[in-house]
């Protein structure tokens, strides 16, 4: 997992590295889209729950379809591909809110990050990271209120997660894995005030704790890292004012319309 680790925080920095890197002269393109399609792999509404895993919240990723939304691109390496998509709806009081935001970061023509928005457009309820650039997701947060609760993780790259991990109060509680890969959690982890309290183990594979282990006397364990933190709360910068906003702001008003129109997205990291 170290290695995983860094490569997320290496994503997360690369992420925020987007705009500011922008030439002045980055293109904009809008376009309002009725009915074209997107090849975006959008997932279930609600994913199923595997094994013994509690399911996940559930989130709406028809806000990452382009029907029925204007989308914005936004060409930051200059190179005369989009690398940067952002999606908006109508909120019927005349003006444009954020769905979702779609990031190449390393310009191959692959999603790198998603970003799914609440119905206000300025917190994500989901975000989905390629962290190794191989056009899979392999970390996936979710979000309540703007507070993570939950990251899942796809250790051995089979598009399915195998690590869970639990927050309250965005702190670390507790982290469940399915060690042998077969879609049950075999091992649970519980974290008390940030250190490893205890370990609980399926030995039989009933999919229950059936033996326990307690951490080292004075909690010397230290927690796994956590999950990249939550992407800075949008600003309220309509599209095309700054270039070096193109990746990171989320814009409440609606965006001008272009005589050029946006290329569609492309095909997004797998699940």
């Amino acid at each position: 997992m170290t290695n995983l680790r860094g490569m997320r925080v290496s994503l997360r920095r690369l992420s925020n590295l987007v705009a500011p890197v922008a030439p002045v002269g980055a293109l904009f393109l809008t376009m309002a889209v009725a009915g074209c399609g997107s090849t975006q792999n959008t997932g279930p509404a609600t994913p199923a729950m595997a094994g013994n895993v509690p399911g996940a919240p559930p989130v709406d990723r028809s806000r990452c379809k382009a029907e029925g939304k204007q989308v914005t691109t936004a060409d930051t390496n200059m190179d005369g591909k989009p690398d940067v998509w952002k999606y908006y709806v109508a909120n019927g009081q005349g003006s444009q809110v954020l769905t979702c935001k779609q990031v190449d970061l390393n310009h191959d023509n692959k999603i790198d990050i998603v970003y799914y928005y609440d119905d206000t457009g300025t917190k994500t309820n989901l975000e989905e990271f390629d962290t190794d650039r191989d056009g899979h997701i392999d970390e996936t947060v979710y979000y309540v209120n703007g507070k993570k609760i939950r990251s899942e993780f796809d250790t051995n790259l089979d598009d399915k997660p195998d690590v869970w991990n639990y927050y309250e109060d965005e702190k670390l509680v507790r982290i469940e894995r399915d060690a042998d890969f077969n879609g049950k959690v075999d091992q649970w982890e519980y974290y008390e005030g940030g250190k490893l309290d205890r370990i609980g183990y399926d030995t039989t594979g009933a999919g229950k704790v059936d033996k326990w282990d307690r951490a080292p006397e004075g909690g010397d364990v230290a927690a796994p890292a956590a999950a990249p933190a939550a992407s800075p709360p949008p600003s309220t910068t309509t599209p095309g004012t700054a270039a070096t906003t193109a990746a990171t702001t989320a814009p409440t008003t609606a965006p001008t319309a272009s005589a050029a129109p946006a290329a569609a997205p492309p095909a997004a990291a797998k699940k």
